[in-house]
């Protein structure tokens, strides 16, 4: 008798051994690859808060195995980055900003794919069956009336990459605005990191549009100390560039961000196809001024302005 109930709590623990040994194997079948445009502030809070929003989903890392890629903001690596997930075969791809989503999109039709923080993405493309995600757009009005309300402009330059359409099409929609508010654009255009230590910005312009490049804002904190240094105010469209000295920056929240994209993706994992996963749009936008480099240039924000602001750094 007493050897028999041995045998059953043998075989009992043999098979509770054989089932934690299979879990590994059952959650290795699935897979997240996620491609950030550049090592940006931005892409990195949103990715925090995707990944514990995925795990709310019910899809942490002892369920789905996730794989990283933060190339250097260029378009082999960003090429590079989208080849090595889809060789993986991961289930889901998912991609911060136009140039990883851009090349995802080129290097695979079959693997679903969720973006975030794309500033338009109708007007660069990103579309179709297998894709689905959250774009950053903000009206380019909403932010000449807040830089008016900080100071009055003439020549408003913008700073952006020729080969990220997000950004160019930042350049493009300024253009399209100078009659209705009056001012004249100056286009400052790069191609690689290099390319922005050379500009100049003394006596070019009265404010600086630092567009959502991942180029650019790879080296942002560049493009703040000289244009700062020659008196020029900056503005982004980008957030988590308020911390790094810009004046005032209107973006979309990472939150958001990172919930949506991390609420389509669990949806994905879960069956679904991209197609019946509708594109979303911001719903949550903040605006940040940084009152202390603003005073350090002689600026005085109004009390209007930082009535308005979601966050002010003092």
């Amino acid at each position: 008798m007493v050897i028999g109930r041995t045998t059953k709590r043998n075989f009992a623990l043999l098979l509770s051994l054989l089932l934690l040994c299979a879990a590994p194997a059952i959650a290795a079948d699935r897979s997240v690859g996620v491609i950030m445009s550049g090592n940006l502030d931005y892409y990195q809070e949103l990715n925090k808060v995707f990944v514990s929003a995925l795990a709310r989903e019910g899809f942490d890392y002892h369920i789905v195995d996730t794989l990283m890629q933060m190339p250097s903001p260029d378009l082999m690596s960003w090429t590079n980055a989208a080849r090595k997930l889809t060789v993986s075969e991961v289930s889901v791809l998912v991609t911060y900003g136009a140039p990883a989503t851009l090349a995802a999109i080129r290097e695979t039709r079959s693997i679903p794919l969720v973006y975030a923080a794309v500033y338009d993405p109708a007007a660069i493309g990103v579309a179709g069956r297998n894709v689905t995600g959250i774009s950053s757009r903000v009206p380019m009005t909403s932010m000449l009336k807040y830089l008016k309300k900080m100071m009055p402009f003439a020549r408003l330059a913008v700073v952006y990459d020729e080969h990220e359409p997000d950004s160019v099409r930042q350049a493009q929609e300024l253009t399209q605005l100078e009659s209705q508010y009056n001012f004249r654009t100056v286009k400052m255009a790069v191609r690689k990191t290099s390319d922005i230590k050379k500009l100049n910005f003394t006596g070019r312009a009265d404010a600086v549009l630092i567009s959502v490049s991942a180029v650019v804002n790879q080296e942002l904190d560049t493009v703040v100390k000289n244009a700062h240094a020659a008196g020029i105010p900056t503005i982004s469209m980008l957030g988590n560039t308020a911390e790094h000295g810009v004046i005032l920056s209107l973006a979309p929240s990472a939150k958001e961000q990172g919930e949506a994209a991390a609420r389509m993706t669990a949806r994905l994992l879960r069956g679904e196809k991209p197609a019946a996963i509708p594109g979303e749009t911001p719903q949550l936008v903040e605006l940040v001024l940084n009152l202390q480099a603003a005073e350090a240039m002689g600026f005085k924000m109004s009390a209007e302005l930082i009535a308005e602001a979601t966050r002010v750094i003092k």
